[in-house]
């Protein structure tokens, strides 16, 4: 049997072994590996419990035996290969399902709660095992996406933006269950596609099918002056007092020439946006003008940005998921390409605990995870939508979080190893 000289190493004190070349069969298999090394651990601690591990080999997760992976990836079978193990992870499971009348267009999680937003014009409030809090009704159209601004006990402020071209700045109480609406955002000639809160909670921004990204003010204030006074419309202004008072927007910018389909915050004052024009554009906030433009071949759908690894993940009509470095000297260019969707990559969610792992829906039905040091398939599939994915959230508890075009939103339990240092 063929034998490959390997010397194995790890980031995790916990799991180390001796720094020297082992003989290991070709045909090996993660599996194979897994026992391997916790042979090594048990005769180098007494107390060492079973763990199982994930192997990576000049940056690619092994997911075949082990010499048809060196032949794969043009390595030599006749030096010492290095592998390096992590603890892995295991595959997320689905927990609960919760359902809207319609489409599920967009999600985020804070704390204890999920906000989805539906093209039933509703958006709704769930405990994280998927127990209906409130139901928000104000919208004429479609909702397409949501945002809590923050969470203050028993006071929390949260957005929804709809295809009615307005943004509504919403307040929960949690403690009575009531919700109020505050402020009516216009501005905006066509449909809200995006909106994204900045870190310190006083503004936000929204993209749109009018090309334009606008900057807006999430505190709320009663001084404002309402946009329909005239006394002959009666009517229109008691719906307007209904929807909270009308708010104007503070910037407006302009610089797309189709859709802007995703916007979000990368630093105070910097902000991204992504169109079907085929660009992603990075903003000044303070000057209004784009600092650099990222250009696609195809249509961007979404963007997600990870303070961990500052880099950008997009989403594109050509079902590909790139990665971006824009601050490096080369920032324009693609820093990595994740290609195993069969459909629109519709959303991209950074993790936000992990700088190497991010999550993908598709109009294939799919959710995936990834793992960026293994770019040539995903960790994991989740197959649990009947139709089309439309929206993905990534929750510091450990849930996997996607809504679709089956009416459905589900919560995957994703478990981290104790040590925190798994793939």
């Amino acid at each position: 049997m063929a034998q490959v000289q390997a010397r194995f190493r790890t980031d995790s004190k916990r799991y180390e072994i001796d720094d020297i070349p082992f003989s290991v069969p070709a045909v090996s298999e993660v599996i194979d590996l897994s026992k391997i090394i916790n042979k090594l651990l048990e005769t180098k601690h007494v107390n060492h419990k079973h763990a199982d591990f994930d192997f990576l080999i000049k940056g690619q997760f092994l997911r075949v035996p082990l010499g048809k992976h060196m032949e794969l990836e043009n390595i030599s079978t006749e030096e010492v290969v290095e592998i390096e193990y992590v603890e892995r992870y295991n595959a997320p499971q689905p927990e609960e399902c919760v359902f809207h009348d319609d489409w599920i267009s967009a999600v985020e999680a804070q704390g204890d709660w999920i906000l989805t937003g539906s093209f039933d014009k509703t958006a709704r409030i769930w405990t994280l095992d998927g127990r209906p809090l409130a139901a928000l009704s104000g919208h004429t159209e479609v909702v397409k996406d949501v945002a809590w601004i923050r969470k203050n006990v028993p006071s929390n402020l949260l957005l929804t933006a709809s295809q009615d071209q307005s943004i509504i700045l919403w307040e929960w109480n949690c403690e009575k269950n009531k919700v109020k609406a505050l402020h009516s955002c216009r501005g905006h000639a066509a449909s809200v596609e995006s909106i994204a809160v900045d870190n310190s909670k006083t503004k936000f921004c929204s993209g749109s099918w009018d090309k334009m990204i606008k900057i807006w003010s999430t505190v709320p204030n009663e001084d404002e002056e309402m946009t329909e006074e005239s006394e002959n419309r009666p009517r229109k202004k008691q719906k307007t007092e209904q929807l909270g008072l009308t708010r104007t927007p503070m910037m407006t910018l302009s610089g797309h020439n189709e859709a802007v389909s995703s916007v979000l915050w990368s630093d105070t004052e910097e902000l991204c946006s992504a169109s079907w024009d085929h660009t992603i554009k990075i903003w000044d906030v303070e000057t209004g003008a784009p600092k650099c433009t990222l250009t696609g071949n195809k249509v961007f759908n979404c963007i997600s940005y990870s303070t961990l690894c500052k880099r950008l993940a997009s989403g594109s009509t050509d079902r590909h998921i790139r990665l971006w470095d824009p601050r490096s000297k080369d920032g324009s260019l693609v820093s990595l390409s994740l290609t195993s969707h069969n459909g629109w990559v519709t959303a991209v969610q950074w993790s936000p605990m992990n700088e190497y792992q991010l999550i993908s829906g598709s109009f294939d039905k799919l959710v995936k995870l990834w793992d960026t040091r293994s770019c040539k398939a995903p960790l994991y599939d989740m197959d649990a939508h009947e139709d089309r994915v439309l929206c993905v959230d990534w929750t510091e508890m450990g849930l996997l979080l996607s809504g679709g075009a089956d009416n459905k939103l589900f919560m995957f339990r994703y478990q981290t190893p104790t040590t925190g240092d798994g793939a």
